[in-house]
């Protein structure tokens, strides 16, 4: 005769250990996967946030250039580094005179990133080609900020 009511447990029945240990794996897999992926978000974030306050500096001191007398460009730009207060960074300007009527600016703003990442050739961020920064050969400090215009002579 059957019961009502009473339910007959089976073996089937529940999950067994293996099958939990399993599930708790793959969540923890997945856990660190999203948590990765969030640290990495915030390192992206940093580094436009930094990027664009290295433009800014960068472009300020372009303008600072451009609004320089002709004639003391070269004297007063070459080759001098500049600082912004927002950024863990340094930049320089260079000026190529081998036309002596039409000056090639370039300015160039390296920076650190919170994580220890220099961005840029400057790894000690004084604004100055220090022996074995100039990985490219070509004497300038680069970075990934860099402008170039050109000054003439009115």
């Amino acid at each position: 005769m059957k019961k009502f009511g009473v339910r007959q447990c089976r073996k089937e029945d529940g999950f067994a250990l293996a099958e939990i240990m399993v599930a708790a794996v793959i969540m923890i897999l997945a856990f660190v996967g999203i948590i990765l992926t969030y640290i990495r978000c915030q390192e992206l974030n940093e580094m436009s946030q930094n990027k664009s306050l290295a433009t800014r500096a960068a472009k300020s001191r372009m303008e600072q250039i451009r609004n320089t007398d002709f004639n003391l460009v070269l004297a007063t730009y070459n080759n001098v580094p500049f600082f912004d207060g927002n950024i863990n960074g340094a930049g320089v300007s260079y000026v190529d005179n081998t036309d002596p009527d039409l000056l090639q600016v370039t300015v160039s703003f390296c920076w650190q990133q919170k994580n220890g990442l220099v961005v840029g050739e400057d790894q000690n961020i004084n604004g100055v080609l220090n022996a074995g920064e100039d990985s490219n050969g070509n004497g300038m400090i680069d970075s990934t900020v860099q402008l170039v215009t050109f000054v003439y002579n009115e």
